[in-house]
């Protein structure tokens, strides 16, 4: 294991609070392993993957990996085999980060520099590349309309961009730095930013009264790394891994716009991505993926036996190598992580 580069790595996330979890040197190498939704065992996995970074789900049996010299991998996963491999941009190191798939069925990936690249999964080709902002740092893609949100790590703000040209159609800015964005799933309405100061700001824009990002009257307590959406009763998560801590939290809201109620759980380890399944489990199953103090991956399960404010830890899951990403697919039979090999 190449732990060599954990220091500066973690004093990056701390100083910047940045997306991105650590920096891997060129020539590491990642592992995809399948874990089973019905009883958390792992089932199979796959090694060997070129600096593998991100991890989205293509559909039936298929993974997207993109890698951090600007591959993009297409990989069957009942063949454990890539189909499909390609490049979408020029060697870049860390240059490639966050992605999302919109409504045009067109996956959108943060590039090198100020940089996002559209790249048609139809052709397997790059369509467009463009520069929204002056650095974006994450991304996130409507499921109702042709829209993407983004951050900007640079200058602070909130922004859209319409798929149909590619053009950043409104900037809200935030007083503190964000770490991640998303967006609510049913309505496309409602949209949330979360904040790396000392307190985890937390920012919220509502589409049907303004294109103003606003402070929310609840904060998580710490630096946050990334937010999702649970899809029911308005539930949101947020990972902060609190890096000086032994362990990090999870915090969870609901409402986006008078946050009702909040719980706080922690995990073992320090949380930096998160997944959400509503068809595994008796009322859907989150997994969080957390970075141990000795350099390797523990996935806490939790479902929902009461509430969705109510998470009750099931099953702790270990696996070697540091964590990266991971994704629950939707047909809900398999969480799928992704590691250094």
């Amino acid at each position: 294991m190449k732990s060599v580069f954990i220091p500066i790595s973690i004093l990056l996330m701390i100083i910047l609070g940045c997306h991105e979890v650590m920096e891997f040197g060129s020539n590491d190498q990642s592992r995809i392993t399948f874990i089973r939704s019905s009883d958390f065992q792992v089932e199979r996995s796959m090694g060997g993957l070129q600096q593998g970074r991100v991890l989205i789900s293509g559909g039936s049996n298929e993974i997207i990996l993109l890698s951090a010299d600007g591959t993009l991998s297409r990989i069957n996963s009942e063949e454990m085999t890539v189909d499909t491999s390609f490049s979408i941009g020029g060697s870049s190191g860390a240059g490639y980060g966050d992605a999302a798939i919109a409504t045009n069925g067109n996956l959108y990936v943060l590039g090198p520099g100020s940089q996002v690249i559209e790249v048609n999964l139809a052709t397997n080709s790059v369509e467009d590349q463009f520069s929204p902002g002056s650095k974006p740092g994450s991304i996130c893609a409507s499921t109702t309309m042709g829209r993407l949100y983004f951050t900007d790590s640079v200058e602070d703000y909130i922004g859209e961009i319409w798929t149909s040209n590619n053009h950043t159609e409104f900037t809200s800015n935030t007083i503190y730095p964000l770490a991640d964005v998303m967006i609510e799933k049913t309505g496309g309405r409602h949209i949330v930013a979360v904040s790396s100061n000392d307190i985890g700001s937390i920012y919220g824009i509502w589409l049907d009264l303004s294109e103003t990002a606003r402070l929310l009257t609840v904060y998580a307590g710490s630096p946050c790394s990334s937010v999702i959406p649970m899809e029911q009763d308005s539930v949101y998560m947020i990972c902060c891994p609190q890096w000086t801590s032994p362990n990090g939290f999870v915090f969870f809201v609901q409402g986006f716009v008078v946050p009702e109620l909040t719980t706080k759980v922690y995990v073992e380890g320090h949380p930096i991505e998160m997944c959400y399944n509503d068809n595994s489990g008796y009322s859907g199953t989150f997994y969080v993926m957390s970075r141990t103090d000795s350099g390797n991956t523990v996935i806490s399960v939790f479902e929902f036996p009461f509430s969705h404010m109510e998470p009750e830890l099931v099953s702790v899951i270990n696996l070697d190598g540091f964590p990266r990403d991971i994704i629950a697919p939707s047909f809900g039979e398999y969480l799928i992580v992704l590691t250094s090999d």
